[in-house]
């Protein structure tokens, strides 16, 4: 199988900082060897905003460079697919999967989502307290807020709730937990994966799911990892998923659907004292590529 990695080295429109860094360090410390090691043909290409030499360019504002990142992923992500590569695109913000979803063609009445995150990211800018335009990334998929913006990402179209499912989530706003339960977003906490097990927790939503789609984009957010065992950002809390749940999530999806793009997102180096975020990613990517 071809690979590409698409490195978006940025974090609410900054380069480099804080969850920005994340990219470049996963893919220096084994998330791209590992997947070579298994024979697979792997290349990496850095994404940065396009539109600069405009008269509002995109690097002035976060919105505006947020979206101008998402635009040059789809299009990075769209001539991957179209060399017969699977995108794997590695962000410092969550929202890089709207690029990676407007890179598949058809439409996406036909694909599902595994998001996976201790958070929901289902603020709009209405309920939002924090501000954080990255924690409205699902509502925006979802085609609940940014739609106007969301449409200037050649291909995008929002994605039924009933194709959504949002895996490990436990810490969430109010406002959101209330959006979600008026939603069809098919919800399984975090607390609910780690008691029960993933097979039995998360394996009949993702049939239910096999039901409707047959294809899958597979979203990873580092801190739906279990704080205890590998701390990836500063908004990661207790109650996740262990490494092995996290694989054992990859191979799931993997014998179920046809994996059309992976996102890997909100790693923040300086957070991680202990080293464990980049193995426990890399061998979940590896379980999502082995067929």
């Amino acid at each position: 199988m071809k690979i590409q990695f698409l490195l978006v080295p940025y974090d609410s429109g900054r380069r480099e900082w804080r969850m920005g860094r994340g990219p470049s360090y996963l893919l220096r410390h084994g998330v791209g060897s590992s997947i070579r090691a298994l024979g697979h043909e792997v290349d990496a290409e850095c994404v940065e905003p396009g539109g600069v030499e405009s008269p509002n360019p995109p690097a002035s504002t976060e919105i505006a460079t947020t979206f101008s990142l998402y635009r040059e992923v789809a299009d990075r992500a769209r001539a991957a697919r179209a060399g017969g590569a699977l995108p794997i695109v590695l962000g410092g913000n969550c929202g890089v999967t709207l690029g990676a979803v407007a890179a598949v063609t058809t439409r996406h009445t036909d694909l599902g989502v595994l998001w996976l995150d201790a958070h929901a990211d289902f603020n709009t800018p209405e309920t939002t307290v924090s501000g954080f335009l990255d924690g409205m990334a699902l509502a925006a998929l979802t085609g609940r807020c940014w739609r106007t913006l969301a449409s200037s990402i050649s291909g995008l179209a929002a994605v039924p709730d009933a194709n959504v499912v949002l895996g490990g989530a436990r810490d969430l706003d109010p406002a959101e937990e209330m959006l979600l339960e008026e939603s069809e977003v098919n919800v399984v906490r975090g607390p609910s994966i780690r008691a029960a097990g993933v097979t039995e927790s998360l394996g009949p939503v993702l049939e239910t799911l096999r039901g409707r789609v047959g294809r899958l984009h597979f979203h990873l957010d580092a801190d739906v990892l279990d704080v205890h065992e590998a701390r990836a950002n500063a908004f990661a809390v207790a109650g996740g998923l262990t490494s092995d749940q996290l694989i054992e999530v990859a191979r799931l999806a993997a014998t179920r659907f046809e994996i059309t793009s992976v996102a890997v997102t909100a790693y923040d180096p300086a957070m991680d004292t202990t080293g464990a975020v980049p193995p426990a990613i890399a061998k979940a990517l590896a379980a999502l590529v082995t067929r």
